[in-house]
């Protein structure tokens, strides 16, 4: 079956009727079996009567089928979602009033999000960070759990009580607990444990249906639910219970007459309503579709979320949005089209009209038992663990988001959540990264931190990530940071901006009249036909100069290399080293060897062995040059040789069998190939610097028997080495020059 067909296709139904027919069957009823004490569940927590949950189940949950992408969400009543609508409309007394206010909030929430799935703003889901999402389910079940606790006790609050924010119910349920129903308490703790403890059985087992099952049943043959001073309140106690029925088109009244006054007092909430909807289905939805390698279109994903909600508002059903639960039982009962979604539908349906008179004599506090297991369950530790260590910014978002849920009202906390999410990415993207390049003789570049590159007459500034309106504001007070009073010339490399527009070029602008200000020439390299139009359109192209610009190239770094070569030129250096000084000293800058192996000292052993294995593959020779670390900022570190890799690897092999086979020795190697190589590294290394007298390292590598010496620049980063044979090769000069002055 074509995933993106509602149904099966005529050419495809035979096929469908062999191969998927009985999964998705199998999987739908196991949904059902799950999700109908759910729903009832519920729609009690949003303040609505239980068989609300069950019509929400359906209509939603089948409409969202027809039109959405994923093949395993499923849709229905959500946790979240009903503690907003219950937050939303704590405030109205009467049964029918919030019944009515609730289809109002769901009609707006389906329009909002049926608008931006038509509008293609599917895309925005991926702007709010998924510690939104955990810190509010996470924050949510707190108030679940203490909302549930009334019932749990057999409760009820004062008349004038109206808790929205945790403390407040936590407060309320303090000051009625000495009226604990111990019958509702024995009913409900019962099937909260059942809940809890079935699912070790097997993981198969409808643990929330069985729980509340039994929960009825003892409480029917006890006789608990009678009327009596301790009477246990059971659903059929709820503005008359559970009705058979499939008769529910209802008109809702503020949509057929609207109130336009208290569509705007709702407005916020529903639009609250509309984005967690929709973060919640996608962010699920894209949970399964990653294990089942399924790839989704979140704009369809919106126009299904919001026509079930437009649809259902008609049908007596509150909004719902994706259940991980039932997403999860739906993927692993094998479910393999969006039919599964529908047959889960249906089969809510068939339990209604068969079972519907049955389920009034399920107590509440059976179904508050429920719900607070669930609430425990639905707190994910593994994510918040994930989340809180994922930085800084992913810990602001989900403390903010998880004290917002439990101090504010519910639909505030939601825009607290979205805000701290896009605030942090504006945090993110609006500084642009700044790194400098240093050139090595050999050709090559070193990458190191913003205004930590010894001075020079040429500065090389990487420019790297957004540079719109927020990020270039400053930016040019921050690149005359780099500048020294030897600085000519400053070379902009700009290949890797993104979201450039005016705010940035009127920066570029006045960086150029600034650095002209001090004398200094301003070159910009990597620009490409975006940046180039922008220049061009904008007069920053014709302010700068044409043979200052030097256009991007698919060749890495030949713009930059082109425009060192033009700021040299500017500078008034010498593009070649000059091969000798004034007095005919050679130094160790003239038969140095520019290549050299540097790498960073952060890296692990097993990449040590890799590189070097790789060196030597390639190389025709048998060399023993060790290789150079560096730290962050380029500068030396240590040297790791050959050999101090292979004593590192085998001092895991102490006392080992001499006669290992090959597998074993790889298997004691392998402990230490995480070993950081910083560890394990010669620390104690002498360097020389560029224009020592070759005589003088000459001495000093005799003295200190290295048969390889590193060659640094002032600020101690290595920008060549000299090897024994490069020794007497500058030996051979010096003595070839000795000749030519006795000759003279």
């Amino acid at each position: 079956m074509d995933d993106t067909a509602a149904m099966p296709t005529p050419g495809g139904l035979a096929r469908y009727l062999r191969q998927d027919l009985r999964h998705d069957a199998v999987a739908g009823l196991t949904v059902a079996l799950m999700g109908v004490p759910q729903a009832m569940a519920y729609a009690i927590l949003a303040g609505l009567p239980a068989v609300y949950g069950i019509y929400t189940a359906i209509i939603t949950g089948a409409v969202a089928a027809l039109l959405g992408s994923s093949r395993h969400l499923i849709t229905g009543p959500s946790n979240g979602l009903c503690m907003v609508m219950f937050s939303l409309t704590s405030g109205i007394d009467t049964a029918p009033e919030k019944l009515e206010v609730i289809l109002l909030l769901t009609f707006l929430s389906g329009a909002i999000q049926l608008a931006f799935g038509l509008l293609r703003l599917g895309g925005i889901v991926r702007y709010v960070a998924n510690s939104v999402v955990i810190g509010f389910t996470a924050g949510a079940g707190v108030l679940i759990a203490l909302n549930q606790l009334k019932h749990l006790l057999g409760v009820r609050f004062l008349d004038s009580a109206k808790p929205r924010a945790s403390y407040e119910v936590l407060y309320e349920t303090v000051r009625v607990f000495d009226n604990t129903n111990t019958k509702a308490l024995i009913i409900g703790v019962g099937t909260g444990l059942l809940v809890a403890l079935l699912p070790k059985l097997h993981r198969r087992v409808p643990a929330a249906l069985l729980s509340v099952i039994v929960g009825a049943v003892a409480c029917y043959l006890l006789g608990w639910h009678l009327p009596g001073a301790d009477k246990v309140k059971i659903v059929g106690d709820i503005e008359g219970g559970i009705r058979g029925s499939l008769a529910i088109f209802h008109l809702p009244e503020h949509i057929v007459q609207p109130d336009y006054q208290l569509t705007r007092e709702y407005a916020t909430g529903a639009l609250a309503m509309a984005l967690f909807g929709l973060i919640e289905a996608t962010s699920i939805a894209r949970t399964i579709a990653r294990a089942s390698e399924q790839r989704l279109d979140f704009n369809r994903e919106f126009v299904g979320q919001g026509a079930s909600k437009l649809v259902g508002s008609f049908f007596s059903s509150f909004a719902g949005s994706g259940s991980f639960i039932r997403t999860a039982i739906n993927y692993r009962s094998g479910t393999r089209t969006r039919m599964g979604a529908l047959f889960a539908a249906g089969w809510t349906a068939l339990m209604l009209v068969a079972f519907g008179e049955v389920a009034n004599f399920i107590p509440l506090s059976g179904l508050a038992g429920m719900l607070i297991v669930n609430a425990y369950t639905m707190i994910p530790r593994d994510r918040l663990r994930l989340s809180w260590h994922s930085g800084t910014n992913s810990r602001i978002v989900l403390v903010g988001t998880i004290v917002s849920t439990l101090l504010l009202p519910l639909e505030w906390a939601i825009f607290v959540g979205v805000f701290l999410s896009l605030a942090v990415i504006l945090r993110t993207t609006g500084k642009t990264h700044l790194t400098q390049l240093v050139q090595r003789d050999d050709g090559g570049f070193e990458e190191v931190p913003f205004n930590r590159a010894a001075p020079s007459p040429v500065v090389t500034i990487n420019m790297d990530g957004d540079i719109y309106f927020a990020a270039a504001e400053d930016l040019d007070s921050e690149l005359l940071r780099c500048l020294t009073p030897q600085t000519k010339v400053v070379v902009l490399r700009m290949k890797r901006l993104r979201a450039i527009g005016s705010t940035a070029m009127s920066m570029l602008a006045h960086f150029s009249k600034l650095l002209r200000r001090r004398n200094v020439h301003l070159i910009v390299c990597g620009v490409e036909k975006e940046l180039e139009d922008v220049m061009t359109k904008t007069g920053v192209r014709a302010l700068i100069g044409e043979t200052n610009i030097f256009f991007a190239d698919n060749r890495l770094f030949q713009s930059t290399t082109l425009a060192l070569a033009r700021a040299r030129s500017v500078a008034g250096e010498s593009g070649a080293r000059s091969s000798g000084t004034d007095d005919r000293r050679l130094t160790a800058r003239d038969v140095m060897s520019p290549r050299c192996i540097r790498f960073g000292n952060k890296h692990q052993l097993r990449e040590a062995v890799w590189l070097m294995s790789e060196l030597h593959k390639h190389t025709k020779a048998i060399s023993y040059q060790p290789l150079f670390l560096q730290d962050r900022e380029g500068k030396i570190f240590g040297e790791l040789s050959p050999w101090g890799v292979l004593r590192a690897l085998l001092a895991g092999t102490e006392g080992a069998d001499r006669n290992l086979d090959d597998d074993r020795l790889a298997a004691l190697l392998r402990r230490d190939f995480t070993r950081p190589i910083r560890g394990i590294a010669n620390t104690d290394i002498s360097w020389e610097p560029e224009d020592a007298p070759l005589a003088r390292v000459l001495k000093d590598a005799v003295a200190s028997d290295e048969h390889v010496v590193p060659i640094c620049d002032e600020e101690g980063r290595i920008k060549g080495l000299l090897s024994s044979a490069d020794l007497l090769r500058g030996l051979g000069k010096m003595m070839l020059s000795d000749d030519e002055v006795r000759h003279e």
